[in-house]
């Protein structure tokens, strides 16, 4: 190969074979989907062959792009962790996880995070896609969502009940129709709860008016929060909006157990101190 192949031209086609769509592989490289367009259709045209098979889907590797791909994935992954060894003193974190939790229980902790561990940088990366960390070399570490399997390393295993502000639990505990809250899960969590499950084995009956299903969770927490209606919802994710008496559970009794929270990373990751030390910060939160 040339030696003036262009390395961001290298990147574009490996994030792109990767991802399956240029949208998502401009995300992570910070570009416009037109720029990596033009970035992979100068690599094939100074190659002469093509890497991809493009189609209102989007785009899918040929053969010779797979093999391609397979070993530049390795090569970028060695020149990453040669880069990350050159900065022995650097606390950035670049985590992955769901948007709920990055908005309901990530976010508003960070400031007590920077007050206690203010030598770690926290890069948080959302997505409801499962990672694939032996591809996704940026990122350190990934807190998934869904049911436990083998040996994984569990955060906090998951639970939900009723959720609501106090007048509406009020009004709901009066016999009064109330509109009920859900997320339509947009990943694979194995079998998701359902009002049905929760409310027949125990607890006070509710009146639905409406059953109104979310497909992002955090959408349907601001709606609990403006009254509209009992959610059904996590008391990990909910835990500060619950300390504030923002929402109140509906009965203690109505709890369903879930999936789990669950730690993964790279092994280099897992092994340096910034990470260990974000992990143990992280677990104190949940045992407290």
């Amino acid at each position: 190969m040339s030696a003036h192949t262009s390395h961001r031209a290298l990147r574009a086609f490996e994030a792109a074979s990767r991802h399956g769509t240029l949208a998502r592989a401009a995300e992570e490289l910070g570009v416009t989907p037109t720029a990596l367009s033009h970035a992979i259709k100068a690599l094939e045209a100074q190659l002469g062959l093509p890497l991809l098979i493009r189609s209102s889907r989007g785009v899918t590797a040929t053969a010779e792009g797979r093999r391609l791909a397979e070993r530049l994935a390795g090569a970028f992954r060695e020149i990453d962790i040669a880069l990350s060894e050159l900065e022995p003193q650097s606390g950035r974190i670049t985590l992955a996880v769901t948007p709920a939790f990055a908005s309901l229980w990530l976010a508003p902790r960070l400031a007590q995070l920077e007050a206690e561990l203010p030598d770690l940088s926290l890069r948080i990366e959302t997505s409801y896609a499962p990672v694939d960390l032996k591809r996704a070399t940026q990122i350190d570490l990934a807190i998934r969502y869904g049911p436990v399997r083998g040996d994984e390393d569990i955060l906090v295993e998951d639970e939900f009940g009723a959720f609501a502000t106090p007048a509406l639990r009020d009004k709901a505990l009066a016999g009064r129709s109330v509109d009920l809250l859900s997320p339509s899960w947009r990943m694979p969590i194995g079998a998701a709860p359902t009002w049905r499950d929760l409310s027949e084995p125990a607890g006070p009956r509710i009146k639905i008016a409406q059953d109104r299903a979310f497909e992002d969770e955090q959408f349907a927490v601001q709606c609990a929060l403006a009254g509209q209606g009992v959610l059904l919802g996590s008391p990990h994710l909910l835990s500060l909006l619950i300390q504030r008496g923002l929402l109140v559970p509906v009965s203690p009794v109505m709890r369903l157990k879930g999936p789990a929270y669950k730690i993964a990373g790279r092994e280099e990751a897992l092994q340096s101190g910034k990470v260990r030390k974000f992990l143990r910060w992280l677990r104190a939160q949940f045992r407290g």
